[in-house]
């Protein structure tokens, strides 16, 4: 049976399933730690659009400095970070958004050229689904999101990172209903899980929360050589913890943050002391191919 949280379940969307009541989940070639990086391409917009909250009213005043940091992600350091992937063997999942994937047609090529997994992203870091939009206006956003990566990759996406994290009550529905087979807002487990939905069907593939640049850096204000330990320590328990209970460790990667050569090498320390130590136990994944796994084997992990 599955476990209960009284008083009160705050949504509607999953059950609440203690890890220790499931029963063991085993990874493909009976891998302990199933590892997916993904990789943020995203546009910062010089000064956001009139109507979207927060927009200034007056003359326009360009956010140079933080345009320039997103830019240089684009720029310069998404491929230093490709290359440190290909060093591992890793193949990201991008999570792309639609001014990327709209107005940067050298980085759709490379994504292509490279197959990768491409995954919706929202609009804009800036523009994100917020409180004040109608489940209209929210279905018309995750629409328009969808149908640009649909035309800029030729094929239509089936993960969803949004911008920010940020959900209403109503996103897991209107994912699921536009075809959405997978989200990584939810960062309240370490292995998949089958979400509620009332059309389609909808799985949790989160990130690592700690693990994300972002967060560490400019939330956390953390120092960048505790980024590396947070990523050798989490993989230590993962895979300790794996040995039973299989565990999935998804790295969200920002390269405007961790594109510049002083934060990049500690993430290729991080992936090197994966790949000594985890070997043929690390199952390296795109978010499609853990959902693909674990929807057909989801009834291992079920209570």
């Amino acid at each position: 049976m599955p476990g209960e949280r009284k008083f009160g379940q705050d949504n509607p969307y999953y059950d609440w399933v203690p890890v220790i009541k499931r029963s063991p989940l085993v990874w493909p070639n009976n891998a302990r730690v199933a590892l997916a990086v993904i990789v943020n391409l995203e546009h910062w917009d010089w000064q956001l659009p009139a109507g979207e909250p927060g927009a200034p009213s007056g003359a326009f005043r360009p956010d140079i400095a933080t345009f320039s940091q997103h830019e240089y992600g684009n720029r310069v350091g998404v491929f230093r970070i490709f290359k440190i992937l290909d060093k591992y063997g890793i193949k990201p999942t991008i999570a792309m958004d639609k001014e990327v994937a709209e107005n940067y047609p050298f980085l759709v090529r490379e994504v292509q050229r490279r197959n990768l997994e491409v995954i919706a992203h929202g609009t804009a870091p800036r523009r994100t689904i917020h409180d004040t939009m109608s489940v209209e206006e929210e279905r018309a956003y995750i629409r328009s999101s969808i149908e640009a990566i649909a035309k800029a990759i030729g094929k239509r996406p089936i993960g969803w990172l949004g911008p920010g994290f940020q959900e209403s009550m109503n996103t897991p529905n209107l994912l699921a209903a536009e075809g959405i087979r997978y989200v990584c807002d939810w960062a309240n487990d370490e292995q998949p899980y089958r979400m509620k939905v009332q059309q389609g069907e909808l799985y949790s593939v989160g990130i690592n929360l700690d693990l994300d640049d972002d967060y560490i850096h400019n939330t956390g204000g953390r120092l960048i050589t505790e980024y590396a330990d947070g990523i050798k320590d989490t993989f230590d328990a993962f895979y300790t913890d794996g040995a039973k209970y299989g565990r999935m460790m998804v790295i969200n990667i920002h390269p405007w943050i961790m594109g510049w050569p002083w934060r990049s090498k500690h993430l290729d320390v991080a992936l090197a002391h994966i790949e000594k130590n985890g070997g043929t136990q690390v199952w390296k994944a795109s978010g499609r191919e853990i959902l693909d796994w674990y929807s057909t084997h989801e009834n291992i992990a079920r209570a």
